[in-house]
């Protein structure tokens, strides 16, 4: 009851629409959380469990590898070979971004996306087709994949309070998704 004794105002909203299973962050969500278990990995693993798994999953090493950015370059790229896979990711940028980069480059190879055969030499390709635009839905699945891949695994494992914080929010899973 509020001062004049009648119940207080809430307000309640509601999007316009039904909501759409296939899209959104909790499809999202759960859909790299399927992906996470497919590896037999706990909630908020590190990048290097991920790995591990990875590798012992698909028989594939998989390197992580530095590169000076060119302008006009792509921040980041995914190579497979017959063994072996190579994710580049820019040198000279914060931690924080060569994670995401980690990251969307991951989603690629996590959900299978194969580079498309082309006759336009590689370097060209480079340097022409950046991460600004988006409309490969290969290229737009794995932005949204590896942004939420980010924000699901323990990035800084050593640092700070992000151990202990990542363990004990597993309890939520279902609540907040």
């Amino acid at each position: 009851m509020n001062e004049q004794g009648s119940a207080p105002i809430t307000t309640s909203w509601e999007l316009p629409g039904e909501e759409d299973p296939s899209v959104g962050m909790r499809n999202e969500r759960r859909r790299v959380r399927a992906l996470l278990k497919k590896f037999g990995l706990p909630a908020h693993p590190t990048l290097d469990q991920l790995v591990t798994a990875y590798e012992a999953q698909t028989g594939r090493e998989l390197l992580f590898i530095e590169r000076e950015l060119q302008p006009g370059e792509p921040s980041g790229l995914y190579e497979r070979y017959l063994t072996q896979d190579r994710i580049y990711y820019p040198r000279h940028t914060s931690p924080a971004h060569q994670n995401l980069v980690k990251c969307h480059e991951l989603a690629h190879l996590l959900l299978d996306h194969q580079p498309r055969a082309t006759t336009i030499a590689p370097d060209v390709v480079r340097r022409v087709l950046g991460r600004s635009h988006y409309d490969d839905p290969a290229e737009h699945e794995a932005e949204t994949i590896g942004r939420v891949l980010y924000l699901e695994l323990n990035l800084a494992p050593d640092e700070g309070s992000a151990p202990h914080v990542a363990s004990s929010l597993v309890h939520r899973e279902g609540r907040h998704v």
